[in-house]
C-alpha cells in the first residue's frame, strides 16, 4: 500500500492536459503565426500553467511540432507500395499535400524560426525531416539493390534532388504548390533515379 502511495507522489503526466495543450496549439495556429504564438497563449487557451508545458516540451517549436503530428490524419500510414518507385512517389505526394495546406505555412515558419536555435532545429529535423528522408533513402537503397534504380547516384544526393524543389517552392513560391505540381512532380522527379 505504501509503495502505491509513493508511486502517486508528484505530478503524473496528464493525457487530458497534454491533449488540451496540443488542441489549443492547433487552434491558435489557425489565427496566428508561429512567430507570434507564445507559450503563455497556449497555456491560457489550454487552461494549464506554463510549467506544465515546459515539463513535457523544451520550447515552443517542440509543442508546435507535436501538435502538427497529432492532427487527424497525420499519423495515417501510407498504403503498401508495389515497388520502391511507387513508395517514393507516395512519400512525395504526401509531402506536397502536407505543405500545400495551412500546415505548410506553419512548417515554413517553424523552419525559419529553427534557424536561430540548435535545439529547435534538432526538433524540426527529428520530427519532420528525418522520418521523411529516412523513408525515401530506404526506398532508394532497396530500389538500387533490386535494379529498379540506377547504381551511380548517391542516396543522400538523390533524396535532396527529390525533396529540395518541394521545400524551395514552400519557402519561395508557396502558390506554386498547386494541383498541377502535385499531379506531375513525383513522376518527373523520379526520372533521376530510373535505371
Amino acid at each position: 500500500m505504501e509503495n502505491t502511495a509513493a508511486a502517486k507522489k508528484g505530478r503524473p503526466r496528464s493525457e487530458k492536459s497534454r491533449s488540451a495543450i496540443l488542441n489549443a496549439t492547433n487552434k491558435l495556429l489557425l489565427q496566428t503565426s508561429v512567430q507570434e504564438l507564445s507559450i503563455e497563449a497556449i497555456a491560457k487557451k489550454a487552461k494549464v500553467g506554463k510549467t506544465t508545458i515546459y515539463r513535457w516540451w523544451p520550447n515552443k517549436t517542440a509543442v508546435v511540432m507535436d501538435a502538427l503530428a497529432h492532427q487527424p490524419g497525420m499519423q495515417t500510414p501510407l498504403p503498401t507500395a508495389s515497388s520502391h518507385r511507387e513508395a517514393i512517389k507516395m512519400q512525395l505526394d504526401k509531402l506536397i499535400r502536407l505543405l500545400d495546406s495551412k500546415n505548410g505555412q506553419t512548417i515554413a515558419q517553424l523552419f525559419s524560426e529553427a534557424q536561430a536555435s540548435d535545439t529547435s532545429l534538432k526538433i524540426f529535423k527529428d520530427n519532420l525531416l528525418e522520418p521523411l528522408m529516412d523513408a525515401i533513402a530506404y526506398s532508394i537503397e532497396e530500389g538500387q539493390k533490386n535494379g529498379e534504380f540506377r547504381q551511380d547516384i548517391e542516396k543522400e544526393i538523390a533524396v535532396d534532388m527529390l525533396c529540395g524543389p518541394i521545400f524551395f517552392r514552400l519557402m519561395a513560391h508557396p502558390e506554386d504548390l498547386n494541383d498541377e505540381f502535385h499531379d506531375t512532380y513525383a513522376n518527373k522527379a523520379l526520372r533521376v533515379l530510373e535505371a
